[in-house]
Formats: structure tokens, C-alpha cells, sequence
């Protein structure tokens, strides 16, 4: 009776360092990327690429953004910054077009309205994560500050396998606003 016990235990004790060190090296490897531009700052778990497109809405017509994006361990990380230049008025509407775009893409998993900053100037945005039919699990955040749109997609692509991680909430999670140039 006493062996299945000490066996629990000896085995509980020789995966510790192997999965403390998967979690460290996982930790480890997230850096904050900080863009004075756009007026933001988010963690990534490598350096992403920086790249100009064009942005998808009704709301307005000939809108692009800058778009920081990577690729990690079948993952998509994208954080997409809209410059609203004379579209101020409209940003709810982007945050809510978002929104109106993902609860059709597949079945809602997750709704909230984060919050980033405690102070009198905190940024409320609109978080869903929804799961596709085709098999993707993609949570997205929106945000309207500084006079501009920002989008925090994590993509879990199905190739991942596993839906139920944290990469993309640390993801999102990690945005901040009013970054100014040094």
C-alpha cells in the first residue's frame, strides 16, 4: 500500500525541474517592445515584425495600420495600431465593428472589458475570444486611446493542438498607452 504513494511522489519530484524550467525558459524569453509612433508598449515572446497594411472596417474608407506581428510556437501575434486623423469621433465604432466582426466568426468562449491603467486616464477596451470552425481559437482585444484604434489578436492556429494556454491572455494583457518618445 505504501509503494503507489512513494511512487507518486518520486514522480511528482523527478517532472518538477523539467516542467519549472519549461515554465522559466517560457517566462524568460517575453520582452517588452515599446513604440513611442504609436504611442504604445506590449510584450512579445520574440522580436516581431513591423509592417504597413491595409485595416478592414466599414466604419471608414482607406484606413491602414501598422501592424507588429509574429509568429510563436503556432501562434499569431498581432497588435494592429490605427491612426485615426480625423476619424477621433468614430473610435467606439471601431472598438464595436470589431466586436460585431468576431461574434459572427465562430462560437463566443469569452467576453470582458479590461481595463489598462488605474488612473484617472484609463483606457476600457472589449475583449472575446472566440473558437472557429476551423479549428483556430483567436482572442482579440480593442482599444480606442490616443487618438487612435489599437487591436491585440493572438491566433492559436489549429497546428498548436491546444486551445487551453496562456500565451495569448499574456499576450493582450500586457498593453500599455501614452508612451511618449524619451
Amino acid at each position: 500500500m505504501r509503494l503507489i504513494p512513494t511512487l507518486i511522489a518520486a514522480c511528482v519530484i523527478a517532472a518538477s525541474p523539467v516542467m519549472g524550467a519549461s515554465a522559466a525558459e517560457a517566462a524568460a524569453d517575453w520582452r517588452e517592445y515599446v513604440y513611442p509612433e504609436d504611442r504604445f508598449a506590449i510584450q512579445f515572446p520574440a522580436e516581431p515584425s513591423m509592417s504597413s497594411a491595409p485595416f478592414e472596417t466599414i466604419v471608414a474608407i482607406g484606413v491602414s495600420a501598422n501592424v507588429y506581428s509574429l509568429t510563436f510556437e503556432n501562434i499569431l501575434f498581432e497588435a494592429k495600431v490605427v491612426e485615426l486623423d480625423g476619424l477621433e469621433g468614430r473610435g467606439a465604432n471601431f472598438v464595436n465593428e470589431v466586436a460585431y466582426r468576431l461574434q459572427r466568426a465562430g462560437n463566443v468562449a469569452f467576453h470582458d472589458f479590461p481595463r489598462v491603467d488605474n488612473r484617472q486616464d484609463a483606457t476600457f477596451g472589449h475583449t472575446m475570444v472566440i473558437d472557429t470552425g476551423d479549428g483556430r481559437r483567436i482572442r482579440s482585444s480593442s482599444y480606442f486611446a490616443n487618438g487612435r484604434f489599437y487591436e491585440i489578436v493572438a491566433t492559436v492556429l489549429p497546428e498548436r493542438g491546444d486551445l487551453d494556454q496562456v500565451f495569448p491572455s499574456r499576450f493582450d494583457q500586457t498593453i500599455r498607452f501614452n508612451i511618449t518618445a524619451p
